[in-house]
């Protein structure tokens, strides 16, 4: 009985999951080109089991997330990870709350979309060239 309520929890989570990353996909899908200066990272928070190599750029609209076009590495014939961020996305800075923090061992600023239940996270160096490409104030 236990097992069957530690799989049935389990496979919830996984569903709530993949629910919440295609809703947040389809509603910030940016189907432009974005012509600013972008920076290659590990972003942080998109999927809680490991961060996400992308591009991300930053001007007076929002935040972008570019999909990285460097495939994920096999082993095998078996692909390791996933890819997930498959679309370009556009997050609006009136639906941004940026924050400092720290993570393991690092500094980082942390993008939240509270409406989302999303919280990404960048390395700080990152995070302060984002903001201060729009023109948006670092937080302490």
């Amino acid at each position: 009985m236990f097992i069957a309520v530690i799989l049935t929890a389990t496979a919830l989570l996984i569903s709530w999951d993949y629910i919440r990353l295609h809703r947040f996909e389809r509603d910030y899908e940016f189907p432009g080109l974005f012509g600013g200066r972008r920076y290659e990272c590990r972003l942080g928070g998109l999927r809680s089991e490991h961060c996400v190599l992308c591009f991300i750029g930053s001007d007076m609209s929002g935040i972008y997330l570019l999909p990285h076009p460097k495939p994920n590495r096999r082993f095998l014939g078996c692909q390791i990870g996933e890819d997930v961020l498959k679309k370009s996305i556009l997050i609006p800075w009136t639906d941004i709350h940026c924050r400092s923090g720290r993570g393991f061992l690092k500094h980082n600023i942390s993008f939240d979309i509270p409406s989302r239940k999303i919280f990404l996270y960048v390395p700080r160096d990152i995070g302060e060239k984002l903001l201060t490409d729009a023109g948006r104030s670092v937080p302490e």
